[in-house]
Order: structure tokens, then sequence, then C-alpha cells
């Protein structure tokens, strides 16, 4: 009976702390005349910020690799915006990342928010391109599309650009070694840091992609939504060394996470709020700049991991940011 009490109190508190510390966008900011790209806007996250701002105007293309032609039906009927469309890309292939890039350009000729969003939360093996799926889904594959599209970022005033890290980001051992494969690692472990290494990278891409556009109307800004019920890690085997884990994360989610609704209001409030523009490069959680994953503010680091995934990539010369900024 006291052990059930204990539990039950536990339970009761920690469900309170997250109602405390649940904090909502208070902008309202309409966004007519915009132009919002999201990446994996079909489902959790992104299809629930998608829904948000569409009833907000402009113009919203969500880019996934699930068919979104029905999810985009239905945001049309239910906001009346007509201004909502779908994109195919596989951010599991560059050669699909740049053909959407080329296609994007060509059909919309302006982008002012663009919501690096899209990712997974296990997927070890390599793709096509002889990186780790992890990390180029969630990181390489949106350090590449930023570079393809930063030249109409650049163009359209006070655009923005929104990466979705994760507080895994704070518990990570990425270095300029493992940043490609982790593969001396053992399996476990190596399940573990694919996916808080590739959310600590978007938040170095963040921060030092915020340095080199110093001098442009371009801010860049990486996010923690907390602990939310989406189906991310429903491609996480629950069986061997993995079922525990992914027991208590299931766990962990379904009695304390938060709806997709409370889940992208620091997302929201990065899109919409004027004041944040001179936060460019933070990290925010619940809609304020808090202290950046250590590695963060390591320069060197950062300056490594934005070089070799410039190689990993394959970023041409006209598409670094140096000879970008000379021509735009």
């Amino acid at each position: 009976m006291l052990f059930a009490l204990i539990v039950l109190s536990l339970f009761g508190i920690i469900k309170y702390i997250n109602y405390l510390t649940n904090v909502r966008c208070k902008s309202l900011k309409n966004l007519a005349g915009k132009t919002i790209l999201i990446t994996g806007g079909n489902s959790g996250l992104g299809l629930e910020l998608a829904k948000n701002v569409a009833t907000r105007g402009g113009t919203i293309i969500i880019a996934d690799k699930n068919d979104a032609t029905e999810t985009v039906n239905e945001l049309i009927k239910e906001s009346n915006n007509i201004n909502i469309f779908y994109e195919f890309v596989d951010f599991a292939s560059f050669k699909s990342v740049r053909a959407f890039a080329q296609e994007f350009k060509t059909k919309y000729r302006k982008l002012d928010i663009l919501v690096n969003n899209a990712g997974v939360g296990s997927g070890l093996g390599k793709t096509e391109d002889d990186l780790e799926t992890t990390m180029q889904i969630n990181y390489f594959s949106h350090f590449l599309l930023t570079h393809l599209l930063l030249d109409i970022l650049i163009k359209a005033p006070h655009s923005r650009i929104v990466f979705s890290s994760s507080a895994a980001a704070y518990v990570t051992n990425l270095n300029k070694d493992n940043l490609k494969c982790c593969s001396n690692q053992n399996m476990f472990l190596r399940k573990i840091f694919s996916y808080s290494n590739s959310k600590v990278a978007l938040a170095l891409m963040s921060k030092s992609l915020a340095e080199k556009l110093k001098g442009t109307q371009v801010t860049c800004y990486a996010h923690h939504p907390g602990l939310v019920k989406t189906n991310i890690f429903k491609s996480t085997p629950i069986k061997g060394i993995w079922f525990l884990p992914v027991l208590i994360l299931w766990t962990c989610a379904w009695l304390w996470g938060k709806d997709t609704d409370s889940g992208i209001q620091t997302m929201l409030h990065l899109i919409t709020a004027d004041k944040v523009e001179k936060k460019t490069g933070k990290f925010f959680m619940e809609c304020i700049p808090v202290w950046q994953p250590p590695v963060v503010h390591n320069n060197k680091l950062r300056e490594d991991i934005w070089n070799l995934s410039e190689e990993y990539v394959k970023l041409k010369s006209n598409e670094r940011i140096d000879t970008i900024l000379k021509i735009t």
C-alpha cells in the first residue's frame, strides 16, 4: 500500500512539473505572404506544425518520403488555405535531396522559413551514399538541403532556419573520426550514439551557420521539443538488448510525454516570434534559449565537423556558403 502511494505521488509530482514547464508560444503572427517548407511534415511534430501554420496563411510545402496528398487535402479543408502542397523527398538519398531542391526552386522560387524536422529514432546500416542511415536522414541530408536552398533564403527578408534537435544532444560522443560511422562500437552504443550524434550535429550546424550568415537577414535556431508521444522510435526492435531501454522510453513517453500540440510550441515560437531574431545560433527549450550542449562551444570541433560534412555530402564549390554569399 505504501509503495503504491509513493508511486502515485511520484507520478503526480512529475505530471505537475510537466504542466508547469509546458510553455506555449504566445505569438499570434500571421504568415500570409510567407513560404514555409517543413521536412517530415506528414507525421508527428511536422504534421502538427503544418496544421498550425496552415491556419496562419502563407504557402506551406510538406516534404516527405511518404505520400502526403491526403494530408494536404485535409489541411486545405480544415484551414481554408489552398496554398498547401506536398513534394516527395527521400532523406536517405542525396540524389533525391538534390532533385527535390531543384524542383522546389523551380516551382516556388522563394523561401522564408525552412524547418529541418524530418528524422528517425534509429536505423543502422548504410544508405546508397555509404553513410549511416540515422546520421544521413537526421543530419547530412539537412546539411545538404540547407546549402542548396540558401540562395533563396538569403534573398527573403528576415528568413529563418529551424533545426529539430534534442536533449539527446547533451549525451554524445561525436568527433571527427566517428561522424561518418560509429562502426568501432558495439551495437547497443551505436544505436544510442547514432541518434544523439545526429542531433548534436544539427546544433553544431545551427551555431556555425548563424556565425557564417552574419550580415544577412537569415537567422538559425536549434531546439529540443521535449519528450513527445510520436512514432519516431517505432522502428526500434523491442527484443534482445533493446527490450528494457525501449520499454522504459515508451513508458515514460506514455506516462509523461507531451502531445504533439504541446511538442511544437518551441518550434512555433522560433518561426513566428519577432524577438528571437536577436537570438540566432541559440539552442531553445520551452521557448527560451538554454545552455548549448557542451561540444557546441568547441570551435575546433565545429569547424572540423563542418568541413567533413561538406566532404561527405559532396558539396560543390558553387554550393559552399562563401561562394553563395558572393553571388547573392
